[in-house]
């Protein structure tokens, strides 16, 4: 397993958001988490990335425990998500966002870098091939000197997957990237997660409510309700599992 949840528990005040999770997520698998709004999907990204600290319970990443250690940390040993409200240094260049991803392993210091030394310039040239490299896999390299703002929602969508890729993770997290996308975008979507996972060889970690793009693409899934595991298996079993429907869509309804 790259990734292991077990017994995860977290509080605020008096609702128990996080509740006994567990989860195992197999190296190089395309394994997503539904549940309906409030169910603690999010929280558990956030939990896994060391922006929340949980009250118990351990998160491991190939052996290693991630509990306790900084979002920057947490993104050094592997782990890169992208959000449910895009974040991106929307007055730099697409390009720039990109490249600012690659400094955690830039490999110089203060002084080379305010020196331009010779290694420096030879390091920054090659961060910016590499990162135009990942725009013309997300098909945005024609843009790359625009600001990140003048991107359409979905191309800003895909720059934040971009710039995640850049940190060159082990397990990539994508909460509700088909967030805002029309039917035709979603499709694109769902072959793009696809052709990343073989690309990359990364394992990817996804948290979406179109059902459709979830049921082809995942292995398995995970349905939270209220901060509870109530299914875990291949979409078939989900698709007709009645407790997720009741929970997820209410009675009389089917998952696509």
């Amino acid at each position: 397993m790259l990734l292991e949840i077990s017994d995860l528990n977290l509080r605020f005040g008096g609702l128990h958001a996080v509740r006994d999770v567990r989860l195992q997520v197999p190296k190089g698998a395309l394994y997503g988490i539904i549940g309906p709004n409030g169910a603690g999907k999010t929280t558990v990204f956030n939990l896994i990335s060391g922006v929340y600290r949980p009250d118990s319970g351990d998160i491991r990443l190939e052996g290693q425990s991630l509990v306790g250690l900084l979002p920057s940390q947490v993104v050094a040993r592997g782990v890169a998500r992208t959000f449910q409200n895009i974040r991106l240094f929307k007055d730099l260049t697409v390009l720039d966002n990109v490249r600012i991803a690659h400094y955690k392993g830039a490999g110089y210091g203060l002084w080379p870098a305010f020196l331009r030394t010779p290694g420096v310039r030879r390091r920054e040239d090659a961060i910016t091939e590499q990162s135009m490299a990942l725009l013309e896999v997300f098909d945005l390299a024609d843009v790359a000197l625009e600001p990140a703002r003048s991107l359409s929602y979905g191309n800003q969508r895909k720059l934040e997957m971009a710039r995640a890729l850049a940190t060159s993770p082990k397990l990539l997290l994508l909460d509700e990237p088909a967030a805002g996308m029309n039917p035709a975008e979603v499709v694109q979507l769902a072959d793009l997660i696809q052709d990343l996972r073989q690309r990359f060889g990364v394992t990817i970690l996804l948290i979406e409510h179109q059902m459709k793009m979830v049921m082809s693409i995942c292995e398995r899934l995970t349905v939270l309700d209220f901060g509870q595991v109530i299914a875990e298996g291949p979409p078939e079993e989900i698709r007709n599992n009645p407790r997720v429907l009741e929970a997820y869509l209410g009675r009389g309804v089917t998952l696509a």
